[in-house]
């Protein structure tokens, strides 16, 4: 059971690496351990502990909730500036209906 939370927590790490395109041995170095143990971290073959878990939220300035995401049906809330499929939807009746007038 722990393997698997692993795995989905290490996936979340690698993936938040790649998209603030920062490579395994500068994360490894900002947050203190060996580029290997990151990438057993993103491999789901090591654990994340809790001092770890807080240096990575700081070097990728991201939320700690983020790497809980989609494990046990744990939805992120989209930020307020972030521009969701709602808020263009609406935005596009506005702007149909003002064309008409």
């Amino acid at each position: 059971m722990t393997e698997d939370y692993n795995k989905l927590i290490g996936t979340r790490v690698k993936m938040l690496r790649v998209t603030k395109n920062i490579s395994q041995t500068e994360l490894a170095k900002k947050i203190g351990v060996t580029q290997t143990h990151l990438s057993n971290i993103e491999n789901g073959r090591a654990g994340l502990t809790i001092p770890n878990l807080i240096k990575l939220h700081e070097a990728l300035e991201c939320t700690i909730s983020s790497f809980f995401v989609d494990i046990e049906g744990t939805v992120e809330e989209p930020k307020k500036e972030e521009v969701t499929l709602a808020d263009l939807t609406e935005l596009l009746l506005l702007l149909k209906k003002n064309k008409g007038n």
